[in-house]
Parts: structure tokens; C-alpha cells; sequence
């Protein structure tokens, strides 16, 4: 035979055992894996919040653990908002269903059981304690008008959701609602959490399966901790409505720490919503740009206008335009491509429009009391990014806690200020007048502070007595006093801890005054004596 044909035919042959031997392996390969014990992992989390709600769990001393089928008991993990947690790794079977439940420290069980069947992957199960739950949301799809294209038949077909809260598996049906086209499902999730979801006929179906608003964004919730119901029309189609599209530009709170966007939430209430619904707004595209789309009721074309507000974290305490009217918007038919759309900033404080420094938070540090340093202390904001100037400073003198009818105090013009004689018994009065860095006309409003107590004329560190004051004595004393001074005296007086005068007398011009105390509850007081120069001493008092 010719050399060249048995080379041929001996490779030819070798080609082929390599094959059938790669073969072999690939099938004992895929008979090992089908043979072999498929493990997946389950992540476990518990809401107790009702549990601590109820006072059957205290936080600070109990904890809580997971009892299942054939494992000890596993301890959970505390985390915020009273969530426990914990995970199992590679140790279940995937052709057993599993029994579990929870139980406080060891001996109080829940009264109800749950079951699970591993899956490939994380299975997440996410419960609350005696599967009693703070809030329920109620998810509500109007199926009327699928049915009228013959999308969706009543009698043969579901729909279900499809988002975050299962996993993207999908909830079981949606319940019909009485005789209506409306189809609803209940979770119990928990309270501040962002679910996203679509609405889908006949999951599984290949054939007929449909999800609605195909290549477009999720739909979105953030969860309150209340009962809610979330209605929608399936793929958003009704000829009855109209989008509305709110849209608040964030970026200024943002920039001033005044919205964090990890746990901060933006929401619009109105005339609309009952003053408060669930319109809470999301940052889609990470732009501090918040965005709504909120399907309404032709009606309000007639009814209208809208009138709202912008809310940070659902209260009214933090809403925008404080003291101010509400926005308003004339919604209005979008048939002529004439869309529903209403944009602003938060609080109207755009970056772009010149806008003059304001100052927040100001208050008055130190102790208030004789010879004692203070200082002024307030937070600076610049809508425009322009950093502090020179900001004005006063310190003014006031006889009451209102601060009303105060009188400027001669050189007390920077930020710090040491407290005088003349200021016992008064109340201090901050005031700073912000200015920008640059141009005059950047100049903000006045904002002022009242000291929270009035100046008083004793510390314990302090001396008997100083100043004008020489000698008191006795002191401590039972039925007199006699006080001996440097030079005339013309007014004296005497203050309790409150610094509420117990006893005065003017006109006295003497430099030995005797007063009687005997009167008086026993305790600590403090005397002042002023000259008719306006001279001032104090002094401490014991009525024994």
C-alpha cells in the first residue's frame, strides 16, 4: 500500500479515537454533573419592627434566631431599622423543601411556618415576624383596555408583577377585583425601600406571554411605612388621563449637604394627591435632576390649576417656599404634542441667577455671665458659590428674652465679645449681616440671635467680690448685711439665682449701706451696687 495513503489513514484513525474519546469525557462529564448533588445558598431577612412595636422584643437585650429543618438553630444579625439577617452558603439540597420559622431568644416561636425549595443562585427571603407586617402595599393594574385589543382574555389569561420585591420571578396571579377589569396583589415590603417593577400577561407563556412598556424604564415606588394603594393601567394606556411630568432640579441641596441622596427623599404634594400621597420623585439619571410621571385625569383640564409643593422626606415641616404661596401649573389636553411638563429648582435657589448670602443657625457660644468671653457662631450659604467676605458683626443690649427694643453696645463690632458689668442682668443680641466675597451688592439680610438667659453677675470661680465692692459681711448672714464699698453708692440691688431682683434701693450716696435680708429665703444671692458714674460691683450673698 502506498506510504502516503496508510499515513493518511492511520491520522484518519487517530482523529477519530481522539474524538470519541473527547466525546466519553464530555458525556461522563455532563452524566457527573446530573448525578451529582446540586447545593444552592438562601439569604434570610426579618423585619421586627411590629415585634418591638408590640414589646415582645427589645432591641438592646433579645435576639433572634432561625429555626429550620435538620440545621441548629443559626443567631441573625442585627441591622438598621430593626432587620435581622443571615445567610446560608452551599448546604441545602435542591430537591428538598425546606420548613423554617423564627424565634425570639429561646423559647418564644412564632405561630407561623414558611417553606422554601432552593433555586439556582441567592434565593432571597425577605419576612416579617408572625408574617405581621407594619404596612401593606396594594399593586392595582387596570387590564380594560388590553382586553379591548385582544391582548388580554379574563377567562383564560393572568398578569402578574414583575420587579425587585420577587426577585424578577414574579408574583403568583393577580386576584380580579369583583367583576372589574382591575387586578391586584399584596405585599408587605418593607417600609423605605425603592421597588421597581412592570406588569406581565401570562408569565412562562412564550407564545402569548407579554410585558408591558417594552424598552422603557421601570415603574417606581419607595415604600411607606403605611397602608397604599398603587394603581396603574396597564402599559399606561387610557384615553381618560394625560401625563404630567414634574421634574426639580436638587443640585444646589446637593452641593450644600442639604439633601443627601442615599437616604434623603424628594416627593410633590397637592391639590391633586390629597396634600401628601405617594408621589415620590427618583433621580433616574444621577443628574440631581427628580423626576415624576403621573398619569391624570382629564378632568383636571376643566378643574384645574394644580397647586403644589416639593417636600423633602414626605413632611410639610421641610417643604419648599416656606411661607409663600403654592406653585401652580394649568394642566392642559397634550392631543397637539403640547406635553404636560414643570420644571424648577428646590426652594427656586438657582445657581445661575444672582442671588445675595443668607446665614442660618446662628447662636451665641460662651457662658453668660460677668467678664466671661463670647463668641458668635452662624453657618454661611451662597446660592452662587461665592465664598464669605467680610460679614458684618453687632452685639446689642436688650431688658428682655425677646431681644425686642435692644440698643447697640459701643465697639462691639467683631464676632467675639467680652460681657460687661452693664450687661448683668440684660440679654445679649448676636447679629451678623453676611457678605459675599466679591461686590458690594452681594450683601445678604441681617439675621439676629437672643442670648438664651440674661448676663449674670456670678461665676463659681469668681471672688466673693470685686470691683467697686470692698467688704460684706456677715456673709453668710441671718437678718443683716452690711456692705462696704470704695466709693458712693447710689443704687444697689439685690438678685436671686434667676436674676430676679428680691430687693432694691436707690438715691443712696453712701459707701456703708446695711440692708436687711431677714426676709429673705435662705440661699445664694447676688448684689449689685452701681455709682451714680455708672461704676459697677458685684458681689455673692448667703442667706443662712
Amino acid at each position: 500500500m502506498n506510504s502516503n495513503i496508510l499515513s493518511a489513514i492511520t491520522r484518519k484513525v487517530m482523529m477519530s479515537m481522539t474524538m470519541t474519546i473527547m466525546s466519553l469525557c464530555i458525556l461522563s462529564v455532563e452524566a457527573a454533573a446530573t448525578d451529582s448533588d446540586t447545593t444552592w445558598s438562601v439569604s434570610f431577612r426579618l423585619n421586627m419592627t411590629k415585634a418591638v412595636n408590640q414589646h415582645i422584643f427589645t432591641p438592646d437585650s433579645d435576639y433572634v434566631s432561625l429555626i429550620m429543618d435538620n440545621f441548629q438553630p443559626v443567631k441573625l444579625v442585627a441591622g438598621p431599622g430593626y432587620t435581622y439577617t443571615t445567610t446560608l452558603s452551599d448546604l441545602l439540597d435542591s430537591s428538598v423543601t425546606y420548613n423554617y420559622k423564627f424565634r425570639i431568644n429561646t423559647s418564644l416561636n412564632e405561630t407561623v411556618s414558611r417553606s422554601f425549595k432552593p433555586q439556582p443562585g441567592m434565593v432571597n427571603l425577605s419576612n416579617w415576624w408572625n408574617d405581621e407586617a407594619i404596612n401593606t402595599t396594594t399593586f392595582v393594574v387596570n387590564m380594560q383596555y388590553p382586553v379591548q385589543f385582544g391582548w388580554f382574555n379574563p377567562l383564560t389569561d393572568s398578569v402578574r408583577i414583575m420587579g425587585t420585591m420577587n426577585n424578577m420571578q414574579g408574583s403568583p396571579k393577580m386576584g380580579r377585583v369583583g367583576t372589574s377589569l382591575n387586578y391586584s396583589y399584596d405585599y408587605n415590603l418593607d417600609p423605605g425601600t425603592i421597588q421597581q417593577y412592570k406588569y406581565r400577561i401570562n408569565l412562562g407563556d412564550s407564545t402569548k406571554g407579554q410585558q408591558e412598556l417594552f424598552n422603557q424604564p421601570d415603574r417606581m415606588i419607595r415604600i411607606p411605612d403605611t397602608l397604599l394603594e398603587v394603581s396603574s393601567d396597564y402599559y399606561n394606556y387610557n384615553p381618560a388621563k394625560r401625563l404630567m411630568t414634574f421634574l426639580c432640579d436638587m443640585g444646589y441641596y446637593v452641593k450644600a449637604n442639604h439633601f443627601e441622596v442615599s437616604t434623603d427623599y424628594l416627593d410633590v404634594a397637592g391639590n391633586f394627591n390629597n396634600a401628601g400621597g405617594n408621589d415620590v420623585m427618583f433621580d433616574t439619571d444621577g443628574d440631581t435632576i427628580y423626576s415624576l410621571d403621573k398619569y391624570m385625569d382629564t378632568a383636571w383640564i376643566r378643574q384645574g390649576p394644580l397647586t403644589f409643593k416639593f417636600r423633602i422626606n414626605g413632611e410639610w415641616s421641610t417643604a419648599e417656599l416656606e411661607g409663600k404661596a403654592n406653585r401652580s401649573y394649568a394642566f392642559h389636553d397634550t392631543i397637539n404634542q403640547n406635553p404636560n411638563i414643570f420644571t424648577c429648582h428646590y426652594n427656586n435657589l438657582d445657581p445661575a441667577i444672582p442671588t445675595p448670602p443668607w446665614v442660618y443657625n446662628v447662636d451665641i457660644q460662651g457662658l453668660l455671665i460677668y467678664k466671661k468671653f463670647l463668641s458668635g457662631m452662624y453657618s454661611y450659604e451662597n446660592v452662587n458659590y461665592i465664598p464669605e467676605g467680610l460679614s458684618a458683626y453687632r452685639w446689642l443690649r436688650s431688658s428682655n428674652a425677646l431681644g425686642t427694643g435692644a440698643t447697640p453696645i459701643d465697639s462691639a463690632v467683631k464676632i467675639t465679645y467680652t460681657v460687661d458689668t452693664l450687661d448683668i442682668g440684660k440679654w445679649l443680641v448676636f447679629e451678623v449681616t453676611p457678605h459675599a466675597a466679591k461686590g458690594d451688592s452681594a450683601i445678604g439680610k441681617p439675621v439676629r440671635v437672643v442670648s438664651s438667659n440674661s448676663i449674670s453677675a456670678w461665676d463659681v470661680g469668681m471672688d466673693d467680690h470685686s470691683g467697686l465692692i470692698a467688704r460684706v459681711y456677715p456673709n453668710p448672714a441671718s437678718d443683716y448685711i452690711t456692705i462696704e464699698s470704695k466709693k458712693e453708692i447710689d443704687r444697689i440691688e439685690l438678685v436671686n439665682l434667676l436674676d430676679q431682683p428680691v430687693l432694691v434701693k436707690e438715691g443712696i450716696n453712701s459707701k456703708t449701706i446695711r440692708l436687711a435680708v431677714g426676709n429673705l429665703p435662705r440661699g445664694i444671692y447676688f448684689l449689685r451696687a452701681v455709682t451714680r458714674s455708672m461704676e459697677t460691683g458685684v458681689a455673692r450673698v448667703i442667706r443662712d
